[in-house]
């Protein structure tokens, strides 16, 4: 009963936050807030007992943060009714991850990637999942992992983590399939995909190519002989479908966005689950019938909804926290701390890259501190456009998970070698995270005086 009470609450959240952007709902965001509360009060229990430490002590310090303010208490509600936006958000990849994980097409085209000789390997694994996780998110890294899992050498292990974990995090600064883009979105209203976009695909790619000449200076020296690969062509029907599936998918979800206006976690949560649906239904292998096939998919997502609970408590307790915790901070006094003590916006936005990749050392997650700084270091009080601050938050997400031993991608790597998420994170990523952080803020850096002299002249 539970369970079912969960996934009823869960659907009733997306339901509202749909509704509410199509048409106006009257007292949505206390009714959104209170469904919120009670599906983390139902599943609380469920989760793991860090996640679960984490995000209600982040709720907890949020509450007491407004209360210590003697601001409206109103701002509590208004922080769990924002964290609406990362539930659609979560509930729209799950209905994408399905059909990808069973398509035809895309398991040829992880067998092409996986199968690549050496010299080619780190490329074809770091631009395959950075393309296939752009569009299917966690989905798109689980299909190319099998290949470390079944590597022997521990040298070749620790590039195939390194390659893999580079190419997918780098799409994190600009597609819109990952929860980085919404989070960043929501913390600069006054951005748009469109505006930052653009930029992100420029950090990704740098981000890969540092990744590929770290890894032939480091470590290419090292590994020894590799067995014999028989290569898996990807045939021209299977690229076609592929470049198909996931090409509409990007363009219904931008279309949306675009014509309707609407914000992209609705788009995502209209578009994924019809989208997901027919993907799968066209299949013939994932059941006899068209009907058997359709009632499948809707009842594995369901079942995945309550699995949620993780994602939702480290997301909705940060919203809470910024929310909270700028209530404690004035704007102006920190602007005139900034022009008194940083005065220099480049060394600004070092610090806060840096700084973020720090934080993200100890274990906490670039959520909490990017919707901090979107409440206490807006782009006005930076001292840079909103773009500019929006490719350095984007840019600095990615990167920070890779020291970061409780985020998503280094949990699931560290499940699926059997290698401790505190080795890769701790041991084997920080040179690798240092050097891209250098070369991101470097590039933003660059970008923004460009920018600068081509609006003087």
């Amino acid at each position: 009963m539970t369970t079912r009470l969960s996934i009823a609450i869960y659907l009733s959240i997306v339901v509202l936050g749909v509704a509410n952007a199509l048409m106006v709902v009257p007292h949505v965001a206390p009714i959104i807030a209170a469904l919120i509360a009670l599906f983390l009060i139902l599943e609380v229990k469920n989760a793991p007992v860090p996640q679960a430490i984490v995000g209600l002590g982040l709720i907890a310090a949020g509450i007491i943060s407004v209360y210590a303010s003697g601001t409206d208490l109103y701002l509590i509600v208004d922080g769990f009714a924002r964290g609406k936006t990362f539930l659609m958000v979560f509930f729209a990849v799950i209905w994408i991850r399905i059909p990808a994980s069973v398509s035809p097409s895309i398991r040829a085209t992880r067998r092409m990637i996986v199968n690549q000789p050496p010299g080619r390997r780190y490329l074809y694994l770091a631009v395959g999942v950075h393309f296939l996780g752009s569009v299917l998110n966690l989905a798109g890294l689980s299909l190319l992992s099998t290949m470390v899992e079944r590597q022997k050498d521990p040298i070749l292990r620790r590039r195939m983590v390194g390659a893999l974990m580079i190419g997918f995090v780098s799409a994190s600064a600009w597609s819109p399939f990952y929860v980085a883009m919404v989070v960043v979105l929501l913390a600069i209203p006054t951005l748009q995909w469109t505006d930052v976009a653009g930029w992100g695909v420029f950090l990704g790619a740098g981000a890969i190519f540092m990744g590929w000449l770290y890894d032939r200076v480091a470590w290419r020296k090292l590994t020894g002989a590799s067995p014999p690969i028989v290569p898996a062509p990807l045939s021209m029907s299977n690229r076609l479908t592929v470049i198909a599936i996931l090409g509409a998918l990007v363009f219904l979800v931008i279309g949306t966005i675009e014509f309707a206006h609407l914000s992209l976690p609705v788009a995502l949560s209209i578009i994924a689950p019809p989208y997901a649906v027919l993907w799968f239904a066209t299949n013939s292998e994932n059941g006899p019938t068209v009907w058997r096939r359709i009632k499948k998919i809707v009842s594995e997502v369901l079942d995945g909804v309550p699995g949620l609970r993780n994602e939702a408590l480290i997301f909705v307790g940060a919203t809470v926290f910024g929310v909270g915790v700028s209530t404690l901070i004035p704007a102006t006094d920190l602007t005139q701390w900034l022009d008194t003590y940083i005065p220099y916006v480049d060394l600004r936005i070092a610090l806060l890259l840096y700084g973020m990749l720090a934080i993200a050392g100890l274990g906490l997650h670039a959520v909490i501190v990017i919707i901090l700084v979107g409440e206490v270091l807006p782009p006005e009080v930076m001292g840079v456009p909103d773009w500019v601050l929006g490719i350095s938050l984007l840019g600095i997400w990615g990167l920070s998970t890779l020291i970061n031993p409780y985020s998503g991608t280094s949990l699931y790597l560290s499940r699926v070698t059997n290698i401790s998420p505190f080795q890769i994170a701790w041991r084997w990523n920080p040179p690798m995270a240092f050097l891209l952080t250098s070369y991101t803020i470097a590039t933003i850096i660059l970008i923004r005086h460009l920018a600068f002299f081509l609006l003087r002249h």
